[in-house]
């Protein structure tokens, strides 16, 4: 959907509705995969032979690389490595390389996790783009040192690959492109799910290729790039077989999307050794010329503190990373050593059949450029998330011992985990005469999700406040009330550079006595409708309980329109 239209919508599972998928993809994604658990923050410090408070060397590394890294990390404890005169060892910490390229060139601050004192990131991208800045240029010191690599695949659950033709031959970066740009046509119904490229390593790569493929020198290029931003879906990364497994059911009922995404070789592997039999449709991309083709994470290695001691142990640490015990490790773990040798792919996946065409790697200018492209084009999300707790969650989902609140609450917590960090949201939750007079209680005000909330992110107080929500028995729903106020509020604190939004997941149960009607609430959000301050609202209703009718005449009304009337919704 046109992410300017701004249009109300109504969905419910059963049905085929055209909702923002943009908005929703993190909900369907929960309801059909209960099984995903998000990926924390870990640590590995290895039994050593160090005695009398050994050196420490705080080691960064990408979440998927963290179990090589710490086996690697727990043979280098054993050796008894010395710098300045001190028993070395290393702890091995899985952070997300884009935080800790914010948290070294200064642009934000990490104070939970300790400084590293060296960093592999999933790619030199992160490098560079730290090194922008003077603090990252003086912290960042290369070792030349490449731990592991990954190319790139573009890939779709196999179901919906299976009715795309084209995708059965070998695919090029034209095929993320929209209808009308060169990508598949409108009646395949394609969706470019692409990782941030803010937060995302493979997301960024992409765009890096895409304005390769486009070029950026004239006026229509420049329109052919902006075209691809602005239709593409934001989301967090598929980046594990967890994740990956989740993508996968977007091709399964009520969807029946056609979702295609950019992810590495690893992860594929993962998934498909977890899924024998069902592979992904995974394809490495093809270019027409010397620069493109398949871009690969490289997993570099680099020394970020400026303690001499330190230094001087992690490039001890650094001399283990090169040697043939790691490069057969990460093999293990379904990454291509340094000097690019495979693993053994298995047969069923075929990838081993492809041909692999590596890109030209990017310089620090191009993924400059294609960061302020973005930053500049992508139009980030800003949602108030209205949680029914009603009497009607109680009943059943339709699926065995769940109810509609079990299944809202496996959605809520489990989706929440894949929209991207520049996602602003909030959450109510409503019943009647919840907060006194009132049908809602605000449990978490509308921000960034990761900004900082006490000792947590906002992100993961919603998943706590999710989860600890209960259906409130014997108490009704005042849904409209709750609609209109959510509304009034996202209009009145409206923010130009997002999508503003309020998505209400309910029963569409309304029997609270005192609720206003239907027709007041259509009225009055009519009269709010203010074209410079536009507000999407998103109904899903969970169940054949509620009154879907009413909820569709309460979308409509948010249709845009001329003058003091809509018409007739």
């Amino acid at each position: 959907m046109n992410q300017r239209a701004r249009k109300g919508r109504v969905s419910r599972r059963g049905r085929e509705r055209h909702v923002r998928v943009g908005l929703l993809i993190a909900i369907a994604i929960g309801i059909a995969s209960v099984l995903m658990a998000g990926l924390a923050a870990q640590a590995v410090v290895a039994r050593s032979t160090c005695d009398n408070h050994p050196l420490t060397v705080n080691v960064a590394v990408s979440d998927e690389i963290a179990p090589a890294a710490a086996s690697v990390a727990q043979l280098f404890n054993r050796q008894d490595h010395q710098a300045a005169g001190q028993c070395v060892e290393a702890k091995i910490t899985a952070e997300d390389p884009a935080g800790v390229a914010a948290a070294i060139d200064g642009t934000a601050s990490n104070e939970s996790l300790p400084a590293p004192d060296a960093w592999i990131p999933d790619s030199t991208l992160w490098v560079d783009v730290a090194r922008t800045l003077p603090l990252g240029a003086q912290r960042v010191q290369p070792t030349g040192i490449t731990v592991a690599r990954s190319p790139l695949m573009i890939v779709m659950p196999s179901a919906a690959a299976a009715q795309i033709p084209g995708f059965n031959n070998s695919v090029g970066w034209s095929f993320l492109l929209p209808p009308g740009a060169g990508g598949p046509t409108s009646s395949q119904q394609v969706r470019v799910d692409l990782p941030d490229p803010t937060q995302s390593a493979a997301g960024l790569a992409t765009l890096i290729e895409m304005s390769r493929l486009l070029g950026n020198g004239t006026a229509a290029a420049r329109t052919s790039l902006t075209t691809f931003v602005r239709s593409a879906q934001p989301s967090a990364q598929f980046g594990s077989e967890t994740s990956l497994a989740a993508f996968v059911t977007l091709a399964n009922p009520p969807l029946n999307a056609h979702p295609v995404t950019v992810t590495s070789e690893q992860a594929v592997l993962s998934y498909d050794a977890a899924h024998p039999g069902q592979p992904l449709a995974a394809r490495y991309p093809v270019g027409s010329s010397a620069a493109l083709g398949t871009p690969e994470l490289d997993y570099p290695y680099v020394v970020t503190s400026t303690d001499a001691a330190k230094v001087t142990a992690a490039r001890e640490f650094g001399t283990l990373l090169q040697q043939g015990y790691t490069a057969a490790l990460v093999r293990h773990y379904g990454f291509r050593s340094a000097d690019g040798t495979t693993g053994t792919l298995p047969a069923g996946d075929g990838l081993a059949q492809q041909t692999l065409q590596l890109a030209a790697p990017a310089t620090a200018a191009e993924a400059q450029t294609a960061l302020s492209v973005w930053r500049r084009l992508q139009i980030g999300s800003r949602d108030l998330v209205l949680m029914d707790t009603s009497s009607a969650m109680q009943m059943p989902s339709g699926f065995p011992g769940v109810t509609l609140e079990k299944e809202l609450t496996l959605t809520a917590v489990l989706g929440l985990a894949l929209f991207p960090d520049s996602t602003q949201m909030g959450m109510w939750n409503f019943a009647d005469h919840l907060n006194g007079s009132l049908p809602y209680r605000q449990l978490v005000p509308v921000g960034p999700l990761p900004g900082e909330m006490g000792l947590i992110t906002r992100r993961q107080l919603q998943q706590i406040d999710t989860s600890s929500l209960h259906p409130l028995a014997k108490t009704p729903a005042a849904l409209n009330q709750t609609i209109l106020a959510a509304y009034q509020q996202m209009v009145a604190t409206y923010q130009p550079s997002y999508t503003n939004a309020v998505i209400v997941m309910t029963a569409g149960v309304d029997k609270a006595p005192g609720d206003i009607p239907v027709a007041t609430l259509v009225s009055r959000l009519r009269a709010l409708y203010n074209p410079n301050k536009p507000v999407e609202l998103i109904i899903v209703m969970l169940g054949g309980h509620g009154h879907f009718p009413a909820l569709q005449q309460i979308a409509a009304a948010r249709r845009i329109c001329q003058g003091s009337s809509c018409g007739t919704p």
